[in-house]
Formats: C-alpha cells, structure tokens, sequence
C-alpha cells in the first residue's frame, strides 16, 4: 500500500497532478481543488497518499495535509459515498468546516457539494455523527490549542465546547478570539 510520494510536479491539472519520482516514474494523482492550489508545477513536494485498488483501476488521492486526508478516508466510511464524492466533499469544504458541519448537524454544508442532495446528506450525518468521528476530529491540533488556551484563562470544558463549534476561524489565534466573543455573551 503506497502511503506518501515525493518528487517534483511534471504535469498539473485543477484536481489532477502528475509526480515524477528521482526514480523517473511518474505517478497520476488526483488532488482535492482546496489542495490544487498549493502545488506549483516543477516544484519538488511529498503527498501523503490515499490508494484505493479497484478490479479495473489502481488509483491514487494525495493530500497535503493529513486532516484533509483523514476527513477524505471518514467520507469513505459512508455507505454510498465513492472516492469521487469524497473528493468533492475536500474540494468544497476545508477539513474545519466538514468537522463543524457534522458536529453542527449542518444539512446545507453537504448539500453545496456537487453530488451530494438532501437523502445523502443526512445518511452522512448520521453515519459520521458518533463518537468517534468527533473524537478524531477534536484532535486537529487547533481547535485542541484552542480548547487549552481557553480552559487555561478559566472557562469550563462544558462552556467552551458550544463556543468553539459555533466558530469559524481556521487557525488558532482567531479561533480563540472569535471563542472569547461568544463567552461573553
């Protein structure tokens, strides 16, 4: 199982990229367009890889980041969610924004993904809404620093929950400060 690939980008495509290894060969990858942007053509770059073999197809799904990754891998969990669909789900939402949008029960943030109509969305709310999911998902190293920066200034874990998945910020800094705006209310 090909787990991560390095080389430099030969060929790129909005959610395709060719990555040519020192060995010389080149492997076809498919990339989400949240992750297409961050690849340069020419520029050297190692993809943590997604294989999925099939009887007639032996593909591959790179990621940059291993959250996008991981909610790609989840998606797949979902009866009636294929490779593709799970793509398009990292194509539209950032790996944040699908983490809010189960733990919200967040309907209309599935349905903006190409594919994906009313039926879909809520047999994927219900399939990703346990405990585990959650529990993978409040790993993200930002909404965990967050969580300990707000307990530290002397918030409880039961006040900053609610406060943190009504947050839309991506990074730690404005995740906490956009957190502290709702506890004070």
């Amino acid at each position: 199982m090909i787990k991560a690939i390095e080389g430099v980008i030969s060929k790129k495509e909005p959610a395709y990229i060719w990555l040519k290894t020192t060995s010389g060969v080149s492997y076809g990858i498919a990339v989400s367009l949240q992750c297409s942007p961050k690849l340069t053509l020419g520029a050297k770059c190692e993809l943590l890889i997604t294989q999925i073999i099939k009887e007639d197809a032996n593909l591959l799904f790179g990621f940059i980041d291993a959250s996008e990754q991981q909610i790609f891998e989840m998606m797949l969990k979902v009866s009636g969610i294929g490779p593709a669909t799970a793509m398009a789900i990292c194509s539209t939402l950032s790996p944040a924004q699908a983490q809010k949008a189960v733990l919200n029960g967040d309907l209309d943030a599935f349905k903006k993904v190409p594919g994906i109509g009313p039926k879909t969305a809520k047999l994927l709310l219900a399939q990703l809404s346990d405990a585990s999911f959650i529990n993978s998902q409040n790993e993200n190293p930002v909404w965990h620093d967050a969580l300990l920066a707000l307990q530290a200034l002397g918030f409880k874990k039961e006040q900053i929950l609610p406060a943190l998945n009504a947050c839309k910020s991506e990074n730690t800094v404005d995740l906490i400060k956009e957190a502290l705006r709702i506890l004070k209310k």
